[in-house]
C-alpha cells in the first residue's frame, strides 16, 4: 500500500539557505583577505618607491648641476683673452677641458616601478593620480633616450677633435688629487687616473690652441646645445619626481 510522505520544504528551505550564505561568507573570508594582502603589498611598494624616489631627486638634481657647469664653463672659456687663458694654473685649465664633453646621464633608479609595470600590479596602488604620475615618469625617461644619443654622438665628435689636437690629455679624478689617489688605487676614479699617468697634462697654451680652434668649438658648443636639450628632459624628470613624492607621501 502507497503511502504519501510529504516534503519538508521548511527545512529543505533552512539547509539551502545556510549552505548559500556558507558559500557568500567563503567568498567574502577570501575577498577580505585578498584585499588584505594587497593592502599589505601595497604599503611595502609604496616605501620602496619612496626610498628609490629620493635617490631619484638627488641623482636628476646632480645631473642637472653638472650640465649647467658645463655650459658655463665653455661660456666662461671663450669670454677669456688669449693672456687670461695663458695665466691660467694647470687645474683651471683641467677644469675647462674636463668639461669639452660631458655626457653624464640621469639613470634612474626604477627597481619597483618595473616590477609594478612587468608584472601588471600597477593596479595595486589605489591612487589613480599616484599610478598616472608614475607611467608620465616612464614616458619622460623614454623621452630623454633620443636627446641622450644626439649628447654621446657629439661627445664622441668632440674627444676625437681634441685627439687630433694632441689630446687625450691626463685628468685627476674629480674629488682627488694625485697625490691621494697613489694611496687609494682601488677606488674607481683613482684606478683610471693611475692607469692612464702617462697621458701629457694639458698646459695652458694647449687649451689656448684648442680654444682657439674654430671646429673643434664649433663641435663643443653643438655637444652644449645637445647637453642642455638633454638636461631640459631631466628636468622635466625631476619635476614628475616631485611630483610622485608628494602623492607618495599622502599615500603613506
Amino acid at each position: 500500500m502507497n503511502q504519501t510522505q510529504s516534503i519538508p520544504w521548511k527545512r529543505i528551505s533552512v539547509e539551502a539557505a545556510a549552505i548559500v550564505a556558507s558559500i557568500l561568507l567563503a567568498f567574502a573570508i577570501d575577498a577580505w583577505w585578498d584585499e588584505r594582502n594587497e593592502r599589505i603589498e601595497e604599503k611595502e611598494i609604496l616605501q620602496s618607491l619612496l626610498v628609490e624616489f629620493e635617490i631619484n631627486l638627488d641623482g636628476a638634481t646632480s645631473v642637472i648641476r653638472t650640465h649647467e657647469m658645463a655650459v658655463q664653463s665653455m661660456s666662461s672659456l671663450m669670454s677669456l683673452t688669449d693672456g687670461e687663458i695663458l695665466a691660467l694654473s694647470d687645474a683651471d685649465v683641467e677644469g675647462y677641458l674636463r668639461y669639452f664633453a660631458n655626457p653624464r646621464t640621469f639613470d634612474a633608479v626604477r627597481g619597483s616601478i618595473d616590477a609594478l609595470t612587468n608584472s601588471g600590479k600597477l593596479g595595486v596602488l589605489q591612487s589613480r593620480e599616484l599610478r598616472e604620475a608614475l607611467t608620465a615618469f616612464i614616458n619622460i625617461l623614454e623621452d630623454a633616450i633620443e636627446d641622450r644619443q644626439y649628447m654621446f654622438e657629439w661627445s664622441m665628435i668632440v674627444w676625437s677633435e681634441v685627439a687630433k689636437n694632441g689630446g687625450p690629455y691626463r685628468r685627476s679624478p674629480e674629488g682627488r688629487t694625485r697625490e691621494e689617489c697613489m694611496e687609494l688605487p682601488l677606488e674607481l676614479g683613482c684606478y683610471i687616473s693611475n692607469s692612464i699617468a702617462y697621458l701629457p697634462a694639458a698646459t695652458p697654451n694647449d687649451l689656448l690652441r684648442l680654444r682657439n680652434d674654430s671646429t673643434l668649438m664649433g663641435y663643443v658648443n653643438q655637444n652644449k646645445e645637445n647637453s642642455v636639450r638633454y638636461a631640459s628632459e631631466i628636468w622635466r624628470a625631476k619635476r614628475q619626481i616631485e611630483t610622485i613624492l608628494e602623492l607618495l607621501g599622502r599615500a603613506q
